[in-house]
């Protein structure tokens, strides 16, 4: 299994044709009218939602005044599968997710990670994950003016941040700690959504109510990478546990500045790690 990143991080973030998400906006328009229009657009590229998570109404039992939002995760397909063996990492953001998010009324928004940026972060060049990356850019055209949303800060390369939480578990088997994660996530009040295979490795896609709010009342196009995405990859001797950074949220526009939303995303790290590392993981640091 292989694992690849780079300190060249805050350098791709800087180029102004790339960004964390793409979206564009749809007006006059509902949320259950444009989730149809989101299939469509799918399905004319070949792909296929696998399961669509009323964000929104989970979240408002939380808090009220949280808006209509929806998560499209599709099916993995041969482009995830192939970005996922070459680099375990892109499990942090695959299968892809299409967020809607209703902006105000009759004002819908559409967007996914921009694999422009995401898949050169995580080095990821093979055919098959350009091809996902081009019909994901389609989708998003084929809905409106694609918008990009550019990171609002840079990361410093200094501080090591990886995109991904990586632990190492000696003797380790998949299946069994793919079950374990999910009961620990489960203790720790999040939700946790049936476990999805790529190739040898399994994402595990959780989602807890009130980091949801913080993070999409201030940034709704984080919604690229929700559900939260933990995942387990055999490796010799063992198997590999991690989980996206929280801390790469940051970055977007608005995060920075809301001290709540940066406690939020620190007190989310906290929990990942503690559940990475109560499954028997040890930190694992891959070569750059």
């Amino acid at each position: 299994m292989k694992i690849k990143w780079f300190l060249l991080f805050g350098f791709i973030l800087s180029l102004s044709a790339l960004a964390q998400s793409l979206e564009t906006t749809l007006r006059g328009v509902s949320v259950a009218d444009t989730q149809a229009r989101v299939e469509a657009a799918v399905s004319a590229q070949g792909l296929k939602v696998a399961r669509t998570l009323n964000l929104g109404g989970q979240v408002k039992n939380f808090k009220a005044d949280f808006p209509d939002y929806l998560l499209m995760v599709l099916e993995p397909e041969a482009g995830a599968l192939a970005a996922v063996q070459e680099n375990v990492m892109t499990a942090i953001i695959l299968p892809p997710t299409i967020y809607v998010h209703a902006a105000r009324p009759g004002v819908v928004t559409v967007g996914t990670f921009d694999p422009d940026l995401m898949f050169a972060m995580l080095g990821v060049k093979n055919t098959k994950s350009r091809l996902l990356g081009a019909k994901l850019k389609a989708v998003i055209a084929s809905l409106g003016l694609p918008r990009k949303v550019a990171p609002a800060m840079m990361p410093d390369p200094s501080s090591g941040m990886m995109p991904a939480l990586l632990y190492m578990v000696e003797g380790g088997n998949v299946d069994e700690l793919t079950l374990l994660i999910e009961s620990e996530l489960g203790n720790n009040g999040l939700n946790v959504l049936p476990s999805v295979k790529m190739g040898n490795v399994v994402g595990i896609q959780p989602c807890k109510s009130e980091w949801a709010y913080h993070m999409f009342m201030t940034q709704p196009a984080g919604g690229f990478a929700a559900p939260c995405r933990f995942f387990v990859a055999p490796m010799p001797g063992g198997a590999l546990v991690g989980a996206i950074e929280p801390m790469l949220m940051g970055i977007m526009p608005g995060v920075a500045q809301s001290q709540t939303t940066m406690g939020m995303l620190q007190e989310a790290r906290r929990v990942m790690s503690q559940i990475l590392e109560g499954v028997g993981g040890q930190p694992y640091r891959p070569q750059q």
